[in-house]
Formats: C-alpha cells, structure tokens, sequence
C-alpha cells in the first residue's frame, strides 16, 4: 500500500523551495544592476581616459608625430577608437614599415612602430635625402644617422641593387664608408667608388661589393705601414698608392690567397 503525503506537510518545503528561487532571481537582478552601475562609474571617470601614449621605435620621426597620425588623443576615451584603423593609418606613413597598436595597464596606449633601416644618405645636386631599405628616399631635416653618402645614383633599380649589397656587407666593414659614387658608364654599367673613413679609395663593382669587402680589414692590415691609396677589388685585388695613382709608378698586387 502506498504512503500518502498530506499536503500540509509539504507546504513548508514548497515554500522553501519558492524562497530560495526568489533570493536567487532578486541577487541575479542586484548583480546585473551592480555591473551596470560599475560600468557606468568608469566610462564617467578618468579611468576611462587616454592618460599616456607611449611611441616605441620612432627614429625617423618625432614621437607627436606618430602619435598625431594615429588619430589617438590623451584625454580620449581608452574605448573609443578602432586600434586596427590607427595602425592602418600608421602604416601608410613615410619610412614605416609596420604598426602594432596596443592598450596597455588601466589606461595606456602604446604605439610600436618598425621603420625601414637608413642605409644611405643620397645626395643629388648638392641636397641631401636619406635612403631606406625599400630604395625609397626619406626627406626629415633632423634625423642624422652615422651611414655613407651614396652619390650620383639618379635610377631607383640601381639604388635598390647597391642597397641589397651594403645589408649583406658586414656591418663593422660598412661602418668604414664615408662615401660611395656610382663611376658607371656604357662599358662598364657597375663600377663604384668607395671613400673609407680610414683613409682608402677603394675601385668595385656592384654584384661583388659585399663579398670583396669583407676582406677589406685583412687588405688594409697588410698594408699597414704603407702609404694610402687605392684598392682595386675590381677584377682580382690591387693596391696603388696614391703617389703613383695620380702620378706615374707601377701597380701592387695585394695576395689575394693571404686575405681568405
């Protein structure tokens, strides 16, 4: 026979149970109005504010300058810009080759910029313009990188294959160049000038530029001692001092076994 429950002593349990969904629904509500609030608190307080925009990696140019051109304001809401149309912009900028945008801590921003490397200054009828990694020529006034002036170079193509050669050069070797000219002409399209900060004058050509000189500190080691002149890394490696280079005297061969 089946035990029959009277009503009545389920009642208190039934009551319980309705207490305990009500409290729950009441916290849920209180919870959600809580947040709202809190929400609403901060978008109204300073927290909420750009307080610092930090610029990592400007060289090129001035930090307000990225800054500016991101669109980014201190003071502005830390929400209320698109942090992929700031670097968007950032990257169509002179001399940048890539943006990150990032919110940091409470109430920071940072901007980390990659420009292209400075490899040149370019000089054309006496102005001066600094020559980046992509060819491009970049025009800022006060930036003054320690890097060679490359001279007489008119055509993009031949800078962008002088530019391959001086980044594959061996930096303490290319840290010695005062300038480079382009000597080129119908018989011979690749020669170069070099000017060294030492004191040489070195004769070479584009395709082999980086390989020969970076036997230029084992060249100029052996000649220690002797007077300054021109190496000749065009076709084998000679040396000529500037005495019989711009005078008469006969040309020295310079070991080539010894500098490998």
């Amino acid at each position: 026979m089946d035990k029959v429950i009277d009503i009545q002593d389920r009642i208190p349990s039934m009551r319980e149970k309705r207490r305990r969904k009500t409290n729950k629904k009441f916290i849920f509500i209180l919870a959600v109005f809580c947040i709202a609030l809190l929400f609403l608190l901060y978008f109204q307080s300073p927290l909420s504010k750009i307080g610092t925009v930090h610029v990592k990696g400007a060289e090129l140019q001035d930090e307000n300058f990225y800054i500016q051109e991101s669109g980014i304001e201190t003071n502005g809401s830390l929400w209320g810009f698109k942090m992929d149309e700031a670097e968007h912009s950032l990257r169509k900028l002179e001399g940048v080759k890539q943006a990150k945008v990032s919110r940091k801590w409470f109430h920071d921003v940072e901007i980390s910029i990659t420009e292209w490397k400075t490899v040149a200054y370019l000089e054309k009828k006496g102005q001066y313009s600094i020559l980046l990694e992509n060819g491009k020529a970049f025009h800022a006034g006060t930036v003054k990188p320690d890097v060679p002036i490359l001279s007489n170079v008119d055509d993009v193509e031949l800078a962008k294959r002088i530019i391959k050669q001086m980044l594959k050069m061996d930096k303490n070797v290319s840290q010695l160049i005062s300038e480079i000219i382009y000597a080129g002409d119908e018989v011979d399209p690749d020669s170069l000038v070099i000017y060294m900060d030492d004191g040489y004058e070195v004769h070479a050509e584009i395709p082999s530029l980086a390989e020969k000189m970076d036997y230029y500190p084992e060249i100029t080691a052996q000649l220690s001692g002797y007077e300054k002149g021109i190496i000749d890394m065009e076709v084998g490696t000679f040396f000529t001092p500037f005495s019989e280079a711009y005078g008469t005297g006969k040309e020295g061969e310079v070991d080539e076994e010894e500098t490998e």
